[in-house]
């Protein structure tokens, strides 16, 4: 049953491969072709660029992605925005993963052993997650009092 498993699992994978491989290779290589290049590009100076394509006049403007031109702008940023969803994603994967090998065990010490240490490793980094985002918050109220007094 396992050797079956394996078969077919390794077949799947190959059929994905040979159908997504040529989409990436058609994505990089040809699709650039057939997009229409800017005739002009100006540039305002205040964030909004002016982009004339043949007939078709478009403005687009660019936002600041740090949301803050601060310190804690960028900080708050890159915990809230970056580390937290990504993070936390992995955080909630690690112990579905961990729930997995528990499942998986049939009561074999080694491998229930090895899930105990999964979990654990996992609760670990969603506290050091959490941890990183009580602490990024304690330096955003420490710089606002700061700049109080």
């Amino acid at each position: 049953m396992i050797n079956f498993m394996h078969n077919f699992i390794s077949k799947r994978t190959k059929n994905i491969l040979n159908f997504i491989i040529p989409v990436i290779v058609v994505m990089v290589f040809v699709m650039p072709f057939f997009v229409q290049a800017a005739t002009s590009v100006t540039d305002t100076g205040n964030k909004t660029t002016t982009t004339d394509t043949g007939n078709i006049k478009m403005n687009i403007k660019i936002d600041n992605p740090f949301k803050q031109d601060t310190i804690e702008g960028l900080i708050k940023t890159i915990v809230n925005d970056i580390l937290m969803p990504i993070g936390g994603v992995i955080a909630v994967l690690m112990v579905m993963y961990a729930g997995f090998l528990f499942v998986t065990a049939r009561g074999n010490e080694k491998q229930i052993g090895d899930a105990k240490q999964a979990l654990f490793w996992a609760v670990i980094g969603a506290a050091i997650l959490l941890g990183a985002l009580v602490i990024s918050q304690a330096i955003s109220a420490t710089i606002n009092q700061l700049k109080a007094s």
